[in-house]
């Protein structure tokens, strides 16, 4: 029904010299996870190994076809966006004017072609080099007092979401066709006109400012088919009762 906001196997994860084979596995496991699959490698201080393939655990193939760079230039080439990682916003605030939150990101980069998500070593990040290399720059919001994710940690995350961007437009059930929404209007407005019209209970005087209230909430709805029928036979029951 609607077309995704990114495609998980056109991102490329890039890893600048990271020195835990645990990590690049972990991480492994985390493209898998969520569809992605290029791994890319900059210099890396840590070989892939036994370490790296246990921790990947059903993601040996991704650790597989990992490639390695010496430069990050080399390992987004072809890339149409390059995203950048940093949990320094502080550091780097008179740079990073194109910072976002990972929340965000899907709609940035959608419609740009192939993506590279570049990540820093563990122990001191992404340089300034590089991130002046990127074309955004994306933060994942954390506490104060301990506000950097471990490497594979936050590879998980930003790549959760952009799976979650997809998952949200995907609809699992029948939603209802416009002509019913206009005959649960109708029919709620009628009802109340009806209801109003009986001798006993306390009377709504402005009835329009009701039916409005009712129209907005079932705009903000995302309403099933079959609810809605079962609102339009319950609002034909109501309207029916009070006319007799």
């Amino acid at each position: 029904m609607f077309k995704n906001n990114v495609a998980l196997d056109s991102v490329r994860v890039v890893l600048v010299e990271p020195e835990y084979q645990l990590n690049v596995g972990m991480a492994a496991r985390a493209l898998k996870n969520f569809g992605c699959r290029e791994l890319a490698l900059v210099r890396p201080r840590a070989r892939i190994g036994f370490t790296a393939k246990i921790f990947a655990k059903h993601a040996e193939d991704v650790l597989a076809r990992a490639r390695v760079f010496t430069s990050l230039s080399e390992a987004v080439l072809g890339c149409g966006v390059v995203v950048g990682t940093t949990s320094a916003t502080t550091r780097f605030a008179s740079t990073l004017n194109n910072c976002i939150s990972v929340r965000e990101l899907a709609k940035k980069i959608r419609g740009r072609g192939r993506v590279a998500l570049v990540f820093g070593s563990e122990g001191t990040g992404l340089g300034e080099e590089d991130i002046r290399a990127c074309d955004l720059i994306a933060t994942i919001p954390s506490a104060a007092e301990q506000p950097v994710l471990n490497l594979s940690h936050a590879v998980a995350v930003v790549l959760y979401e952009l799976y979650s961007s997809q998952a949200k437009e995907k609809i699992f059930f029948e939603t209802a066709a416009a002509h019913k929404f206009r005959r649960l209007e109708h029919l709620f407005a009628e009802a109340l006109a009806a209801a109003n019209r009986l001798p006993r209970g306390r009377r709504v005087y402005d009835e329009r400012k009701v039916a409005a209230a009712f129209r907005r909430v079932l705009e903000r709805s995302e309403l099933a088919d079959v609810e809605a029928q079962a609102l339009l036979a319950g609002f034909s029951r109501i309207s029916f009762a009070c006319k007799r």
